[in-house]
């Protein structure tokens, strides 16, 4: 059998895929393990960053390429870690203050404040029918909020969970700012300086715990942030972008669906809705983009 040449590169590795798929869904528990647990969003910042920094530390130390870095990456570092401690309180915020389906809708419109911010800053173009697709994307976390007013937590938790997004959409702008840094630097110095972030907020910190909120909090720190990003980094490296970014689309209706198995919350039309808008606008996009990005190519 004569092999067509660049088939084999053209094949996804399944087991990657499956990487991904165990990735996102370990990921998508973390919104019904922060709503379920009486720790309030900076316990359960500093538990998460903690553990993280315990895990990475010894593995950036043991490469010995931290002491290499120069004055300007260590100032990248910690721009990023800044980043991920607002994103990461603000995130944590929304779904306390609204439900866990609700805010893992704001935070999946990362991809579309994403594109936004590369037109905003890098001037990327932006056609007629991705404004549409972006306008549908908003349109879906206006479906779900009560009211148009800050009178209701609903309503806050969607700013906030928006504003968390707006900031994860950043993170990758500075990691891709600090390429030279090493992936395995970045993600502890992503943990380590936003640790350093959240010690001022310390005095809010309660640690009065239920047995429940312990193993809560240890398997947000384990399995929602050690294990589901190292498995993601890798996946989200190996894989082909369109993948990656299906894949983590998975993300909102998995963690719907948790959050009414666990903690019985209401799966209304409302809801449905906007999580089709939200998760249906940004698949339209990324398959538009890529779509667009391949005829440019053929082009070329």
């Amino acid at each position: 059998m004569i092999r067509q040449p660049g088939l084999e590169a053209a094949v996804v590795n399944s087991r990657l895929i499956i990487i991904a798929l165990v990735a996102v869904a370990t990921m998508s528990a973390a919104p019904v393990l922060i709503s379920a647990t009486t720790a309030n969003e900076v316990t359960i910042g500093f538990t998460r960053l903690a553990i993280a920094t315990l895990v990475f530390t010894p593995m950036v130390l043991w490469q010995g390429r931290l002491w290499r870095l120069a004055p300007r990456q260590w100032r990248q570092l910690v721009v990023i870690g800044l980043v991920f401690a607002v994103h990461w309180l603000s995130y944590f915020a929304s779904i306390k203050l609204s439900t866990p389906s609700i805010a893992a809708l704001t935070i999946t419109t990362y991809g579309v404040q994403y594109m936004l911010l590369a037109w905003f800053f890098n001037g990327e173009r932006v056609a007629a029918v991705e404004w549409i697709a972006i306008a549908c994307c908003f349109a879906g976390c206006l479906v779900v909020s009560p009211a148009l007013s800050f009178d209701n937590a609903t309503s806050k938790g969607i700013a906030v969970g928006l504003f968390s997004a707006l900031l994860y959409a950043v993170l990758p702008l500075l990691h891709q700012r600090a390429e030279g840094v090493r992936t395995a630097d970045r993600t502890w110095g992503q943990f380590f300086f936003a640790l350093l972030f959240f010690l001022p907020l310390w005095p809010l910190s309660s640690w009065e715990l239920q047995t429940a909120d312990v193993y809560q909090l240890l398997t947000l720190a384990l399995l929602c942030t050690v294990i589901s990003h190292g498995l993601w980094v890798k996946s989200s490296t190996e894989l082909p972008a369109i993948y990656s970014s299906m894949i983590y689309y998975l993300y909102l209706p998995l963690s719907m669906l948790e959050s009414v198995l666990f903690l019985g919350e209401s799966l209304t039309p409302q809801k449905i809705l906007g999580a089709a808008l939200v998760v249906g606008s940004s698949l339209a996009l990324s398959l538009y983009r890529f779509r667009r990005a391949q005829l440019g190519k053929g082009e070329s």
